[in-house]
């Protein structure tokens, strides 16, 4: 019973190392699924970006716009390569691993086939049924008998479960195998698909040193252009901080004349209780984030919020020109440029389009930044610059990406939405709002 134990120990542990093995497995498909998806979208980035670069490419003379498409490119490309990179070393990982699974599986199955033969030699050597009888009646009690024939059922089961851990093992070699023939094809593919980013990305960073240097060589009409949209940038700041200004004034007087109703008409709460007067010091307050919301509008800012890095792009193909926020010129030495939200660059007459459900505020325009439209969604507003043209009315509702526009190409043969995010009168980053 005793050598029954160590060799039912011996299975339990066989058994574990496999689950662990699997387990293990399918930590790694679940990292390399990520990686994979990952690169994937990388990729669809740089093949949005292609067709904005190709349109650039006909042009003669090249813009700060097309400079900044080109280095997303090159910046894209470069986390591709970082991305199969680490793809490559964790298949190379999984290779090692399964191969040492593979040697422990086989020294496993070369002592499990050892076992199981001296197991088949005792058996073959006890064969005789009535040597097994003897065996049960031999016993010097009944209790003894009974522990004789569980020991030779165990027995049997032991040997049956020999025969199937054996096949188990054979089919986890196998398996093992092909999974490590996967992984080299795939590791392979992976090869040559970095090869090939690292030589579109030294063609990107090429074309990058050629635009710099034209660019570097028109400093006075970049620095003229620079100023022209400095101001009509800070234009468009104004003009949206007012209109939001306004919508809060307005929603507070509607809220105080509301009060102000039901003071007149409900002067009592109970009999000869006058209700008290409400002044500035007692009334209910309420933040200017809330800017007195009614509850609709409540719910849409709570569901613009819980989509926050969901919303969709403003354009359905195109690329990120210019970030949020302030950051150093790309050709001009010492120079400082901010960006109240995103520059995204794409195909000519593209068709702009809502990133959430909402009421369209306004419609203006400003020399610079062509047509606006601005759409509140509870307390968060969005602001739409540079289209050509503008197929909704103010008071509109739309859904979201409902057509709103489409993008304007300026003089300079430049293509690109402004899109902008406001919370109340506090700007927020795009591209922490953005599906990345």
């Amino acid at each position: 019973m005793k050598w029954l134990n160590h060799k039912t120990l011996f299975l339990l542990i066989l058994s574990l190392l496999v689950v662990g093995v699997n387990g293990q497995q399918g930590n790694y498909v679940n990292q390399r699924k990520a990686l994979e998806n990952q690169r994937k979208e990388l990729v669809k980035k740089i093949q949005d970006t292609k067709k904005v670069l190709e349109e650039t490419r006909k042009k003669q003379n090249k813009t700060l716009a097309d400079l900044q498409v080109i280095s997303r490119q090159i910046e894209n490309r470069e986390k591709v390569i970082n991305t199969v990179a680490d793809e490559i070393a964790m298949l190379e990982k999984q290779i090692v691993e399964q191969q040492v699974i593979i040697s422990n599986l086989r020294d496993d199955i070369t002592r499990l086939k050892q076992d199981y033969g001296k197991s088949l030699l005792g058996a073959y050597k006890q064969r005789n049924v009535y040597d097994k009888v003897m065996f049960v009646f031999a016993a010097q009690s009944f209790n003894q008998a009974i522990k004789r024939i569980q020991y030779l059922n165990q027995l049997g089961d032991f040997r049956k479960h020999q025969a199937e851990l054996i096949l188990h093992t054979q089919q986890q070699i196998i398996q093992e195998l092909n999974e490590i023939i996967a992984a080299k094809r795939e590791k392979q593919g992976l090869i040559v698909l970095k090869e090939s980013e690292k030589k579109e990305l030294e063609v990107d960073k090429k074309e990058e040193s050629a635009v710099l240097v034209k660019l570097q060589e028109r400093e006075k009409e970049l620095r003229r252009t620079l100023a022209e949209n400095e101001r009509a940038a800070r234009k468009l700041n104004d003009a949206i901080a007012d209109l939001i200004q306004k919508e809060i004034a307005a929603a507070r007087k509607k809220e105080e004349e509301s009060r102000k109703r039901e003071g007149t008409t409900n002067p009592k709460t109970t009999a000869g209780v006058t209700k008290p007067k409400t002044t500035e010091a007692n009334k209910p307050k309420t933040a200017s984030g809330d800017m007195y919301l009614t509850p609709e509008a409540q719910r849409l800012s709570n569901d613009f919020e819980s989509n926050k890095n969901a919303l969709p792009w403003p354009v359905e193909r195109g690329t990120l020109a210019e970030r949020f926020g302030t950051h150093a010129h790309p050709t001009l030495k010492g120079v400082m440029i901010n960006n109240n939200g995103v520059d995204i660059q794409t195909q000519p007459g593209s068709p702009v389009r809502s990133v959430f459900k909402g009421t369209v505020k306004s419609i203006f325009s400003i020399p610079g930044m062509g047509k606006i439209v601005l759409i509140s969604h509870g307390k968060y507003y969005t602001a739409y610059a540079k289209l050509a043209s503008v197929n909704v009315k103010e008071g509109q509702s739309v859904d979201t990406r409902e057509t709103i526009g489409n993008v304007l190409t300026n003089d300079d043969d430049e293509t690109e939405v402004h899109f902008e995010i406001w919370k109340v009168q506090e700007k927020q980053n795009p591209e922490l709002w953005l599906k990345n």
